[in-house]
């Protein structure tokens, strides 16, 4: 009966804690880590997150899913917190992973979720301009092949707390 009742109480106080804080993920000192899903002309992005920084390194990772209505591509991306954000994807190259530069965009088709993910496609950015911080949040500017431009704040999440 108490291994019941203290799996009750602990089951409780998670979901009364998860309905606190919004039903938002809470990184270490209370900050709101998740992504707020943005709607813009038939295109859906979703999931978004920064990789923080790890040691000293001066590069990092943006991860996330962009769905929409019409064939488009996503053709290029910028931030002020790296000097340089490319489309980047992970290719086997006779039983190594290399990373390499996204040539020509990357293809959203409609119905289909086009998903950025480590070890796949995913945004690299190279030349921090200072550490990213998990709870903190990045400016990201994407650029489609229709012209369309979307300005969005990106959450940093540390690699423990990303979703994979």
């Amino acid at each position: 009966m108490k291994i019941i009742l203290i799996g009750l109480t602990a089951a409780l106080m998670s979901v009364a804690s998860f309905a606190m804080n919004n039903g938002h993920n809470m990184d270490h000192g209370g900050q709101h880590i998740q992504f707020k899903r943005i709607e813009s002309n038939g295109i859906t992005l979703s999931n978004f997150q920064a990789r923080a920084s790890i040691g000293r390194t001066k590069n990092s990772g943006i991860y996330g899913e962009i769905r929409a209505v019409k064939p488009d591509r996503l053709i290029g991306v910028s931030t002020s917190f790296a000097s340089m954000a490319e489309l980047h994807e992970h290719i086997n190259d006779d039983g190594v992973m290399r990373m390499r530069k996204k040539e020509g965009g990357l293809v959203i088709n409609p119905g289909q979720p086009t998903v950025m993910r480590p070890g796949g496609h995913h945004i690299m950015l190279m030349g921090l301009h200072k550490q990213l911080i998990a709870g903190e949040m990045i400016d990201l500017t994407l650029e489609f092949d229709s012209g369309q431009i979307l300005d969005i704040s990106v959450p940093v999440v540390s690699i423990k707390k990303m979703h994979h």
